[in-house]
């Protein structure tokens, strides 16, 4: 019998080590990572549609509606939006919805965001001590780093284009049921959702963090069972 195919999408400048902690849950499954890197580099340099990246996504994987979709952070938002196309089942961990939910942190605010990462600033050690000094937590400080340290894997004009989708995308309003959200009110990153969601600890990186919590909340998406 055939595996269903589910596509993990990781976050702003993660890869597909985001996931480690969910992949052993995953034997039932075809799994896919995908990589933002391949679809970006296709994608017009001020092209800021969320929608148009996720019709590449389909398009590129050959995602079909019966495939499921887990996605971390702002590929939470590219789940939800290929959900708007497709209408497949997804899991948003500290995911958004609404690109206004997104909570922007950078210095320089006399520069636009979005600038920062096309000039490479935001990859430089600098930035990275700056985004993660007020971190008290070790292991949130640690996983903070890590993926900070992911930023430097992306050219600067693909960190580019997802800066602009995160902060001047038009979201659009589903009228399909609330997906599920897994959130934790302690995220630094994304706001919590306005929908109903599950609620699990570890800031804007539950997955790694509070990982237990992050499977029992997927354990209906994952036809796990106790």
């Amino acid at each position: 019998m055939q595996k269903t195919k589910i596509f993990l999408l990781p976050g702003f400048g993660e890869n597909h080590t985001a996931y480690n902690a969910l992949l052993p849950y995953l034997k039932d499954y075809d799994v896919w990572h995908v990589d933002y890197r391949v679809i970006l580099e296709k994608v017009p340099l001020w092209n800021y549609s969320g929608m148009h990246v996720a019709k590449r996504i389909i398009e590129h994987y050959d995602i079909r509606p019966g495939d499921k979709l887990i996605g971390h952070s702002t590929g939470g938002y590219f789940s939800f939006l290929i959900r708007e196309i497709l209408h497949n089942e997804i899991c948003m961990i500290s995911g958004f919805s609404d690109r206004k939910k997104v909570v922007i942190k950078l210095p320089y605010k006399w520069i636009t965001t979005p600038l920062l990462y096309l000039s490479g600033v935001v990859k430089t050690d600098y930035i990275r001590d700056y985004m993660t000094q007020k971190i008290k937590d070790e292991a949130m400080k640690q996983v903070t780093l890590d993926v900070m340290n992911q930023f430097k894997t992306f050219r600067n004009t693909d960190l580019f284009k997802l800066s602009l989708i995160v902060s001047f995308d038009e979201s659009p309003i589903s009228v399909l049921p609330n997906p599920l959200r897994i959130h934790a009110k302690n995220d630094r990153v994304v706001r919590t959702p306005d929908a109903p969601f599950v609620e699990v600890k570890g800031g804007h990186f539950p997955l790694v963090l509070d990982t237990e919590n992050v499977i029992k909340a997927m354990s209906e998406f994952l036809r796990i069972e106790d």
